[in-house]
């Protein structure tokens, strides 16, 4: 009896398991919301990334991956097929990366916009929109990978150029002037040592020099407005100085121009009458008689009648 009693309880245990089950299953099928179905096609590796992965819009969670296959039309794209919320901000500028989490190897899908075209993706009757793929940091860097190690090897070469027997020599030479150049600073800074500890002072008096003429230049302005009124007397003193001087021109020109010619021609009248004069004297000297009868003829010349010649034999 008591095992039969033991195998009724398992049984009717597990039947209400099977139907919390049931309705645990059908609950979740309503309640899990409905979204949009895109395909993101993708022309390098998807690894790390699997079924059911997060896909996520700048960082928020959107939805989830779905499958993960080969693309029917062109089996070289992998077709990774997400269902997203309808209100998640899809266009034609959106695009999709792979990034991994964490240190687990695993991957989720990111999606991203570049702002430049907010049109819905435009896809035929029947089939999902398409989003392309972006290589992610990982897959630009393995596929940069050999161009980096060929420039790496050309700078190498390019060092061991650089860096030979000659170069190493002079880049020693280098460093040992470098020595030098030091150690003359150092000695520099110790001998100015003691002209900086006197700057302080210097400054000090150099402040007090610069107050001391600010005084001096406040005293010169005061001196400057006093010294107007005696400038102005100045001025008016020059002034009557520069008329008399014009006075004094005039008088000058006159003197040059009108009274110096009429003293000059007064000298030649007054020479003029002395000469006569000396020459009246001369001839009273010589014939007192002709200031009684008159001055004597002069004697008759050739032709004239009582011409007598006196030069012959």
């Amino acid at each position: 009896m008591e095992s039969r009693a033991h195998a009724l309880v398992a049984l009717v245990f597990l039947a209400v398991l099977a139907a919390g089950l049931v309705a645990a299953g059908l609950w979740m099928h309503h309640s899990a919301p409905e979204g949009k179905v895109y395909d993101v096609l993708s022309p390098y590796s998807v690894s790390g990334l699997q079924s059911q992965a997060a896909v996520r819009f700048k960082g928020v969670k959107v939805g989830e991956v779905q499958s993960i296959g080969f693309d029917p039309k062109n089996p070289r794209l992998v077709q990774v097929r997400i269902r997203v919320a309808r209100d998640t901000p899809i266009t034609r500028a959106t695009f999709a990366e792979l990034q991994p989490q964490g240190v687990t190897g695993l991957s989720y899908l990111s999606l991203s916009d570049s702002g430049t075209d907010f049109a819905p993706i435009a896809h035929p009757p029947g089939e999902p929109p398409v989003i392309p793929m972006h290589p992610s940091f990982i897959e630009a860097l393995s596929r940069n990978g050999e161009s980096l190690v060929n420039q790496g090897n050309t700078l190498a070469q390019r060092l061991n150029a650089v860096l030979d027997e000659s170069n190493r020599r002079h880049f020693a030479q280098t460093i040992t002037h470098l020595d030098e150049a030091t150690a003359e600073l150092v000695t520099l800074e110790r001998s100015l040592q003691p002209a900086l500890a006197e700057l302080p002072a210097t400054i000090a008096a150099t402040r007090s020099t610069m107050e001391a003429s600010h005084t001096l230049l406040r005293h010169l302005n005061d001196l400057a407005v006093s010294a107007r009124a005696p400038l102005a007397s100045v001025t008016a003193a020059a002034r009557s100085v520069q008329d008399l001087s014009a006075a004094g021109l005039n008088s000058i020109q006159t003197l040059n121009y009108q009274t110096l010619p009429e003293l000059n021609r007064l000298s030649s009248q007054l020479a003029q009458s002395s000469q006569r004069l000396g020459r009246l004297s001369e001839n009273l000297e010589d014939a007192p008689q002709s200031l009684v009868f008159g001055r004597t003829p002069p004697p008759p010349g050739p032709g004239q009648p009582g011409f007598a010649s006196s030069g012959r034999p």
